[in-house]
């Protein structure tokens, strides 16, 4: 049922014109705001947290949220069409230069959200010429991994199952890669507990301990949208560390830097962030 709804989907995001598609997301994004009730719920808590206990503000940005993230999906199922002149024309970014100095033979490892089109930028840098590393889940359905996955991969993205990533991070480091993770996926355990706006998150240690591992440098990413075009804004901020020699408290101090070069990017954007489940450690222990 999801492999022929993505398909039908797919089809339909590329014979509409584009503008027109964006509308019906947007709209459709609100229908599902005001239809999921569990969702809804919690997104508006998460911007709760964004703006300070601004309820009015945060349910405003959870319904853009949901619009944002429809159009998001119009993007995703008209990327197996798009070429290398189009990403050059959508991705907004004028510091490779910069970006270039920080791979400086062991990677980088860029640590995103679930954000603005954060594909698009990983298209990017493969059209830049930088080998790009993207930590994916992979689907039961093969067929529906076929489709995703393989959207990805016409994009120039190499895919590392999340399941087995441990040591194809490594390896894909050790080639001087560019290895994306997201880091706002709440955890089935209880996760690293670091701040992030007004209180503890708990999210995954994993980019912290592999740029330990490796000497590989950190880079929060986030690719807001311009507008409602189809255009995107590359914005990145290497997190500057020096390690202590203590594994743990690195590990620690590492991604605390990290969430908070991403909060300082969100903080411009946050009707952008697609963030429907509990990330905040409070917020969870209510469980719903």
């Amino acid at each position: 049922m999801v492999y022929r709804a993505f398909r039908f989907g797919s089809w339909l995001a590329r014979a509409v014109p584009v503008r027109v598609s964006y509308r019906v997301a947007a709209f459709f994004g609100l229908l599902v705001y005001w239809a999921w009730a569990g969702g809804r719920r919690r997104c508006i808590r998460n911007m709760t947290h964004v703006t300070g206990g601004d309820g009015a503000r945060a349910r405003t940005l959870a319904r853009r949220s949901f619009s944002n993230y429809a159009i998001y999906l119009v993007d995703f199922l008209r990327f197996t069409t798009v070429t290398p002149e189009e990403v050059r024309e959508r991705v907004v970014f004028d510091e490779w230069d910069r970006l270039e100095a920080q791979r400086a033979g062991q990677g980088i490892v860029f640590v995103t959200m679930h954000f603005g089109n954060w594909d698009l930028g990983a298209a990017a840098l493969a059209e830049h010429g930088i080998p790009i590393s993207v930590v994916a889940d992979t689907f039961g359905d093969p067929r529906l991994n076929d489709l995703v996955l393989g959207a990805r991969r016409h994009l120039g993205m190499e895919i590392l199952a999340a399941e087995r990533m441990g040591p194809s991070i490594l390896r894909s480091l050790h080639r001087n890669n560019v290895v994306a993770m997201l880091i706002d996926v709440p955890q089935e355990g209880p996760g690293l507990e670091v701040q992030f706006f007004d209180g503890p998150v708990a999210v995954a240690d994993g980019p912290a301990r592999i740029a330990l591992r490796t000497g590989a440098p950190v880079v929060a990413v986030l690719l807001p949208r311009i507008g409602r075009s189809e255009r995107v804004l590359g914005r990145i901020a290497p997190v500057a560390f020096v390690p202590s020699g203590e594994q743990e408290r690195d590990v620690r101090e590492l991604t605390q830097a990290t969430m908070t070069a991403l909060e300082a990017m969100l903080r411009e954007h946050p009707d952008q962030w697609y963030i429907f489940r509990n990330l905040w450690v409070a917020d969870r222990k209510g469980g719903r």
